[in-house]
């Protein structure tokens, strides 16, 4: 295999990871108003396609940037929790009463991420249900945190550790379901999830200065498309979460042709959409399973509250909140109080 210069050391923004996080959020949302209807639980592949994108992106950021952990985590903080807050409060307040209601309770498992352990001890949780992925990557993410601070201490092969580690939540998922456990019993949990996320990560670093096939990236997602629709979880779970992970580090080898279609227009747009889309489809999608309204008006209503929460909330807190924070920092150094 041939070296390349992988594009963190070119500081070369690549629209096709953004297309990427664009078809999982479409996936998630058609998933969710058509094709659950046919197979359960196939919306859940967009959120595949989200956790292992997040394992390359923070490992690149973790391992390779080697971004200072408070810098990381306030990073973290300004991304999610702005528009994640205003979301839980305002449907909290909106749908109280009502048949899909989750009360005080459940809006405070959301905000602290705890929300998916809650689900898989039953407590009633209604229209933030999907909170769950969201848990699973703010878990990965203080794991994969403190293997970073590890490693900045202490030499080991962090590639392969990363694997080892996914690839032991992998088997637990397999294990607990083979042994009788239901979906919501194995899948909800991060010590099951955050398999995608740390396989792609450990395998990006490990390959991520290797030229690779051309087909390898497109035919490992194409593997994973059909494996995820195999009744067995070796094959739907164990064998398409492996395959993201290849097709997301092989990415940048593919096709010409197979990264244009990532990097068009309306895939790249979703992509920037794609945190808020993820939340604000969930009350509509929670409507429509009620037949509150025609589905094409319920899906015209979550595109309209999904831009306002980015245009509105998420993007500009994100840019004060770091803004505030570089500000900070800058001023502590002029101080000298931190180097």
């Amino acid at each position: 295999m041939m070296q390349i210069q992988p594009h963190e050391e070119t500081g070369t923004h690549l629209d096709y990871l953004d297309g990427w996080r664009g078809i999982a959020v479409i996936v998630v949302i058609v998933g969710h108003f058509w094709l659950d209807d046919f197979k359960p639980g196939l919306s859940t592949f967009g959120v595949d396609l989200f956790f292992v994108l997040s394992g390359r992106l923070m490992a690149e950021i973790l391992f390779v940037k080697r971004a200072e952990l408070p810098t990381f985590f306030f990073r973290r903080f300004s991304r999610i929790y702005p528009a994640l807050f205003a979301f839980v409060i305002m449907t909290t307040v909106a749908f109280q009463g009502t048949e899909i209601s989750h009360g005080p309770v459940a809006a405070l498992l959301a905000l602290t991420f705890t929300i998916n352990y809650a689900m898989i001890y039953t407590h009633p949780v209604a229209l933030l249900d999907h909170l769950w992925s969201l848990c699973v990557e703010e878990h990965a993410y203080i794991l994969l945190a403190g293997v970073a601070f590890l490693s900045r201490r202490k030499l080991f092969p962090v590639g392969a550790l990363i694997i080892a580690l996914g690839t032991a939540a992998m088997l637990n998922g397999i294990i607990r379901t083979q042994l009788g456990a239901s979906v919501l019993e194995t899948h909800f949990r991060s010590d099951v999830s955050v398999a995608g996320i740390f396989i792609a990560g450990g395998l990006w670093l490990l390959l991520r200065k290797r030229q690779v096939a051309w087909w390898a990236s497109p035919l490992a997602l194409l593997i994973a498309v059909v494996a995820k629709a195999m009744p067995s979880q070796i094959l739907s779970f164990g064998l398409s979460t492996t395959m993201l992970a290849v097709a997301i580090t092989t990415i940048d080898s593919a096709a010409p042709a197979f990264r244009k279609i990532l990097s068009s227009k309306v895939l790249t747009y979703a992509g920037l959409w794609s945190y808020s889309l993820y939340l604000w489809q969930q009350p509509f999608y929670k409507l429509y399973r009620e037949g509150a309204a025609p589905t094409a008006l319920l899906l015209l209503a979550a595109l309209v509250a999904a831009l306002a929460s980015f245009y509105l909330v998420e993007k500009p807190s994100r840019r004060a909140l770091n803004s505030f924070y570089q500000n900070r920092r800058t001023k502590l150094a002029a101080d000298g109080r931190i180097a």
